[in-house]
């Protein structure tokens, strides 16, 4: 009798349809027959069956309709459901693009805001003695200048772009305390010292001394 069990398209292009067959399951001789059994079909080029993922790769005449197809395999007992099948599969759900392509400095960006959230709740964790900050960039230059020494290649990023990953965290972890680097070696030198302490001490010295009296001279 014909078997009731599910079967599915998992994917077609023209001339080649795989089927999920869920009576291809656990036996693997009545796989291997249902396989036969379809490179039987006058249509049918070779097919091709895969136990363990329970699927029935079909190779055709690309200039015959799929659904030709799918009515010659549906007279074998256990694919007797092709002929219910859409022409097509389900189309499956589309994912949201990515707001921005993929690139070097995206990855670094990525990197460095899971840093700076694992930052900030380590922070809560007493004592709070390691800095992200700057162990982050330091294991990635680290990771680059150890393949430079070691000339060794592993399933990695080139070492360059370690260098420039490590920099790029550094200066996006490290921008605040930068910024007040820069601004203390900018601040004016003399704008705290004392506004009289430059002033011409011989000046201060003569506006010191008495006036001389007119007579206080004699012969």
């Amino acid at each position: 009798m014909p078997s009731e069990r599910a079967v599915f398209i998992i994917h077609s292009i023209p001339g080649r349809v795989r089927l999920g067959v869920d009576a291809l399951r656990g036996d693997p001789a009545r796989a291997e027959q249902i396989a036969a059994l379809a490179r039987e079909c006058p249509s049918v080029v070779d097919a091709r069956v895969n136990v363990w993922s329970a699927s029935l790769a079909v190779e055709y005449e690309p200039d015959i309709p799929l659904e030709a197809v799918l009515s010659e395999l549906a007279q074998i007992p256990e694919l007797s459901a092709c002929a219910c099948l859409p022409a097509t599969p389900l189309a499956p759900p589309r994912c949201a693009a990515p707001a921005e392509p993929p690139s070097p400095g995206r990855t670094a960006r990525l990197a460095v805001r899971a840093a700076a959230r694992l930052n900030a709740a380590s922070l809560a964790v007493p004592p709070p003695q390691v800095d992200l900050k700057l162990l982050v960039p330091g294991l990635l230059v680290g990771s680059g200048v150890l393949q430079v020494l070691t000339r060794r290649t592993p399933e990695m990023p080139h070492w360059i772009t370690l260098l420039k990953y490590g920099l790029d965290a550094f200066l996006v972890l490290n921008h605040d305390r930068i910024q007040r680097v820069f601004a203390g070696a900018g601040a004016d030198p003399g704008a705290g010292a004392d506004p009289g302490a430059g002033a011409d001490p011989a000046a201060g010295a003569g506006e010191a001394a008495p006036a001389a009296s007119p007579g206080g001279t004699g012969s």
